[in-house]
């Protein structure tokens, strides 16, 4: 917080843009202050700012602008923002000599409910149903520093400011305790000990999201495996919440990637800005935060494994759900296989005496008028003798074939085997 005559502070918000409605305000004695009055106090030695979204807009649009003017804010961070890059770092030094820093984060917004049945699930907090998995809302911000060195032999004449649109709340408790630390002049000598907090609290973001999607992929994971192992006779599933599973995987395979690239751009502009050896106070304080950044490096890059593992999962369990829906298929085309069979069985038999009998069927039976009775035909033997050797010559020939496919498929089986052991 600013107080009269300290020589740094926070400026909680800005009344001048009107705050997002995902980002309420800090509930510990917020200090807002209009553009025009964050331009017109006391400039401190180490100054961060929590702004809304740098997204204009009709109602911010005035704000943005006296805010993106006084801070002389590059016009590739509004840019990034624009195009709603996934994650950037970029930084430059200006004409005073002076290092401009900014980053752009985006990280999936997940929110979990708890069923009657006690369990979990991801709901859009827009209204989308919580069975669906579904969830359309991201997190994002976006930090901008400027640091301007020291001309002399300490830290002490060194200016930092730092403007931090759409802060989560920890990032902006993170922020205050640093700031508010006996030893908040290390951020006049190295100021990426603050971009060190931006990393973790970006880490964090993903760490959570990544921990939500286990806890709902492992729940269907379990209903999917209990479907699947008690027989795929009746086995049913939701293929929507599977589908929206799936894309939030790919979402965070997109974020941790990203921002694993971010904080090693962060740290290759860190190194490059590394004071000479001579000074071995500021030397050590880089080695420091260099440590601290690399520790961040990996803790990103362990987020990203455990992507890579989630997706297997629940590529795997895509792929069992599919291929118990293809068993219960197959076994329904198996049964009826089974039916069709049987008639074609049953219409075999019939088939050649109804062939005869349609040919000759009119000439064994006649109506005696006289006597009012059904007179059989001498020549109704002959019926017979034509008709039994022909049904057996038909189930013969059927027969004959399936035993000749039977060989046929035992063959070529014995030579796949046999190719299979010389290779």
């Amino acid at each position: 917080m600013f107080a009269t005559g300290a020589t740094h502070g926070i400026d909680r918000r800005i009344h001048g843009i009107v705050p997002h409605a995902a980002n309420p305000p800090c509930v510990e004695s917020p200090l807002f202050l209009t553009v025009a009055a964050l331009i017109a106090r006391q400039k401190p030695q180490l100054r961060v700012i929590f702004a809304p979204l740098d997204i204009p807009t009709p109602q911010n649009y005035n704000g943005l602008r006296a805010l993106f003017s006084h801070f002389q804010i590059p016009s590739e961070f509004l840019a990034e923002r624009i195009h709603s890059v996934t994650h950037s770092f970029g930084w430059h030094q200006e004409d005073d000599f002076s290092h401009v820093f900014w980053l752009h984060t985006l990280c999936k917004n997940l929110e979990l409910v708890q069923g009657t049945d006690g369990k979990l699930s991801i709901q859009d907090p827009r209204g989308s149903q919580p069975s669906q998995e579904g969830d359309g809302t991201w997190k994002r911000s976006g930090i901008f520093l400027r640091w301007k060195q020291s001309t002399v032999g300490n830290g002490d004449a060194s200016e930092v400011d730092m403007i931090i649109f759409s802060p989560t709340l920890s990032l902006q408790k993170n922020l205050e305790s640093l700031v508010k630390r006996p030893h908040w002049r290390q951020a006049l000598e190295d100021p990426f000990c603050l971009l060190v907090v931006v990393l973790d609290n970006l880490f964090r973001q993903v760490d959570e999201a990544i921990a939500k999607v286990h806890n709902v992929l492992r729940a269907v994971e379990h209903r999917v495996l209990e479907s699947s192992a008690n027989g795929a006779t009746g086995a049913t599933f939701n293929f929507v919440a599977m589908y929206n599973i799936a894309k939030h995987v790919i979402h965070l395979k997109e974020s941790s990637s990203a921002a694993y690239l971010a904080a090693c751009e962060v740290a290759a502009a860190h190194r490059s800005l590394t004071l000479p050896p001579k000074q071995l106070k500021r030397k050590a304080m880089g080695e420091a935060v260099e440590n601290l950044i690399q520790h961040k490096l990996t803790l990103l890059e362990g987020c990203k494994l455990r992507v890579q593992s989630l997706d297997s999962r629940a590529q795997n369990m895509t792929n069992l759900a599919f291929n118990t829906v293809n068993q219960q298929d197959s076994q329904t085309m198996k049964a009826d296989s089974q039916s069709m069979k049987v008639i074609a069985t049953v219409t075999m038999f019939f088939l050649p005496a109804a062939t005869i009998g349609s040919i000759c069927g009119s000439q064994f039976f006649n109506f005696n008028s006289d006597s009012h009775r059904i007179m059989m035909s001498v020549d109704f033997k002959f019926f017979w003798v034509v008709t039994i050797p022909l049904t057996f010559l038909v189930f013969g020939v059927y027969l004959l074939w399936r035993w000749i496919k039977a060989n046929e498929a035992r063959r070529d089986g014995k030579n796949v085997a046999s190719q299979k052991i010389s290779t």
